[in-house]
């Protein structure tokens, strides 16, 4: 079973029906603390949320406006202020380890100096902090996420208290945990566990996605002007790091567009997450992947089986759940296919809920200096069989089976390698040529065992099997 709060307390549903994101204590959701949101909360310690993470960055910012220099003692007092550790324990953004990477020294000061130079062009709100990711490299959902934890901390600390009295959570009832000032220890982190209510999170951190550059700066009459004359068609192939790097010279020399931008920030509403829908698919997939073993439960095979043995039955089993069990609707949202990402995601969860029975280690994206294979499955150094997942609709599925995870093979140092390939509307054409090059390749010592589910939304079985 996978581990979330309520699976490893018993807690039922009692955590989801009331309103409580319930976190996987092991891994990290991607979900956000999405500040819009916090300005429209209904729970009682969140109320003055927003307006606490306004006071400090009016604080920061009036720091700087009467700072001369970087020297100087209030600018000083401005970097001192501008201190945002991760939050662990809120188990949220994008980190598979037990801890993310919050600001550091050198994106502190980066952030400060660039704030500065706006506040002197005129620009004085406190918004200016909640837009940082629109032109600060290396600033993404989950820093600015944790930005806000940790200004608010002490209001999740004391809801999740009012939570843990509200469902048992405390040593009496749970004598083989640890506590800390009233709160459970997350056996995986060595981390109190921390709750947040599901109105105030969103699969992005602040109004739409302020990281879309494009987006906002297409949005400006002001700057797509600026943007077609000076760059041109050479913007669609600019990086993420240049286009942030424009919007920042821009804004800093124009603060009147800056102002207009900060205006349509003010003038955006954020509704509440659907998480029963889940547009992105992670907390749904993962909540009913969890119920599966018992639904449909999979015969364990005899111990010293290998894993490659076993990884090969998760994996079938995987394809059995997909096209002929619900498990094909988590694939797809309103009609149209989700992310290769949220497909990797149901695997996961579908093959952790049953890994624990194995007693076999399931690691995603390990990476062993090629970049990351998509799953590992190790019993020991010896015995570790890879898992390459592709949807059909990738235009390097083929690439993919011939040299992307042969590359992965060598960093891990194994032979035992599958290929799950999930159908989902890809073109005929490149699934043939897959095939083929199975074919050819399939008696080899280093070919991958090619698994094909078919995800298409239709009731059929999979026309394709790489045995």
């Amino acid at each position: 079973m996978l581990n979330f709060l309520s699976t490893v307390l018993n807690l039922g549903n009692e955590v989801d029906d009331i309103g409580v994101f319930d976190p996987l204590l092991d891994i990290d959701s991607n979900y956000f603390i999405n500040i819009k949101r916090l300005k429209e909360a209904k729970t009682p310690e969140f109320e003055d949320a927003y307006e606490k993470i306004n006071a400090l960055f009016r604080e920061i910012g009036l720091l700087l406006a009467n700072s001369s220099e970087r020297k100087h003692k209030l600018y000083k007092a401005a970097l001192k202020r501008f201190d945002f550790p991760e939050v662990n324990g809120i188990c949220l953004g994008y980190s598979n380890s037990k801890h993310g990477s919050g600001f550091g020294e050198y994106l502190r000061e980066q952030i400060i100096s660039d704030s500065k130079q706006i506040i002197d062009s005129g620009v004085k709100e406190p918004e200016i902090f909640h837009l940082v990711g629109l032109f600060e490299k290396n600033v993404g959902p989950d820093r600015i996420s944790d930005m806000i934890a940790c200004i608010v901390k002490s209001d999740i600390e004391i809801y999740t208290k009012r939570i843990n009295k509200q469902l048992g959570i405390n040593e009496t009832n749970y004598p083989d945990f640890q506590f800390q000032n009233g709160l459970i220890i997350n056996p995986f982190k060595n981390s109190p566990v921390l709750l947040l209510p599901k109105e105030v999170l969103h699969e992005l951190p602040i109004a739409k996605d302020w990281e879309d550059i494009d987006r906002v700066c297409n949005e400006i009459e002001e700057i797509r002007r600026e943007i077609n004359e000076v760059i041109g068609k050479e913007w669609t192939k600019s990086s993420s790091s240049y286009k942030k790097e424009f919007l920042k010279d821009y804004i800093i020399n124009n603060p009147e567009v800056f102002m207009k931008i900060i205006k349509k920030y003010r003038e955006t509403s954020i509704p509440i997450y659907d998480f029963n829908n889940d547009p992105n698919g992670e907390y749904r997939v993962a909540k009913i992947a969890n119920v599966l073993p018992n639904e449909y439960p999979i015969e364990i095979p005899e111990e010293g089986e290998t894993t490659h043995k076993i990884a090969k039955l998760l994996c079938h089993k995987f394809k059995d759940l997909v096209e002929n069990n619900k498990v094909n609707d988590l694939l797809y949202i309103n009609g149209k296919p989700r992310s290769e990402k949220i497909v990797q995601r149901a695997f996961f969860c579908v093959a952790d809920s049953y890994c624990s029975a194995f007693k076999l280690d399931i690691s995603p994206e390990t990476d062993s200096g090629r970049g990351p294979v998509d799953f590992k499955f190790s019993d020991s150094y010896l015995d570790r069989t890879l898992v390459e997942i592709k949807l059909t609709s990738n235009h390097n599925l083929v690439h993919g089976m011939k040299t992307q995870i042969q590359e992965y093979a060598k960093a891990e140092k194994t032979a035992n390698l599958i290929y799950l390939v999930i159908h989902n509307g890809g073109p005929n054409k490149r699934i043939e040529e897959l095939m083929k090059h199975y074919s050819e390749n399939k008696e080899k010592k280093k070919c991958p065992l090619l698994i094909l589910v078919d995800a298409t939304p239709k009731e059929s079985a999979s026309k394709y099997e790489g045995e």
